[in-house]
């Protein structure tokens, strides 16, 4: 699995990754579905993980990492339809937008770490 330190000037993608988290915790309010549960519960436990993931990678990047952020990315795309939480349209674009979000951001990293030369193998 590949890996990569980072740099200071390395840091965008994780506080990216921070911020977007953070926004997906505060959309039910934001947004006003804090009163649909399941969407509220949803936002929060999957921006709580994304939080958790990317500050694990603010020192150093893990393949891995990027994949559990794109595998929450996913999962916050298609909960809407899978928690049946669908009739909820601000729930529905929040999850939504933040997921595709994550994922183009995940994505990103893993590209960095497959063409860095300062990326390796552990």
């Amino acid at each position: 699995m590949r890996t990569i330190k980072n740099q200071p000037e390395d840091l965008f993608l994780g506080i990216w990754n921070l911020l977007l988290g953070a926004g997906l915790a505060v959309a039910p309010w934001y947004f006003d579905f804090s009163g649909e549960p399941v969407a509220a519960w949803n936002a929060w436990a999957t921006g709580a993980t994304v939080i958790a993931l990317a500050l694990l990678t603010m020192k150093q990047t893990h393949a891995w990492e990027e994949y559990a952020i794109a595998a929450a990315g996913l999962w916050s795309c298609a909960a809407p339809w899978i928690l049946a939480f669908a009739g909820t349209a601000a729930g529905i674009w929040a999850h939504v937008g933040f997921g595709v979000a994550l994922i183009v951001s995940a994505g990103s990293a893993l590209w960095r770490l497959r063409d860095s030369p300062a990326a390796y193998e552990i």
